[in-house]
């Protein structure tokens, strides 16, 4: 028997669900912690290098809880899903940035009517 089998063996599906919801907490954390090392806002005593190896763990730890819970997780990058999430995510940045602009362009034109190029 190995240790993901092991493991199985001794845990109920339930609580190793709950492992993964613990581990997937710890990894928000890790990112939020790393984002206040890297801008330094809101300072934090651990360092660039400690925050990406935090992250790094916590991203080993919710593989591990997929391996045991028998989720393949590598499917995901093989069936297409994950490409289309990643054109959504695209869509949107566009999208705000184009809503971005146009709200920019109306403030201009309330500051200074004279830009407009359609003044009747």
């Amino acid at each position: 028997m190995n240790t993901v089998e092991y493991i199985r063996d001794q845990l109920p599906r339930g609580e190793l669900l709950c492992q993964l919801s613990e581990e997937a907490s710890e990894l928000s954390k890790a990112a939020l912690k790393l984002r206040r090392a890297e801008d330094g806002t809101n300072p934090t005593p651990v360092s660039v290098e400690e925050a990406e190896e935090n992250l790094l763990e916590e991203i080993g730890d919710i593989l591990n809880a997929l391996e045991v819970l028998d989720i393949d997780f590598f499917g995901v990058y093989s069936d297409g899903a994950r490409l289309k999430k990643m054109r959504r995510w695209s869509e949107r940045l566009e999208e705000a940035a184009e809503k971005k602009e146009l709200a920019q362009l109306e403030a201009d034109l309330e500051e200074d009517p004279l830009l407009d190029p359609y003044p009747f």
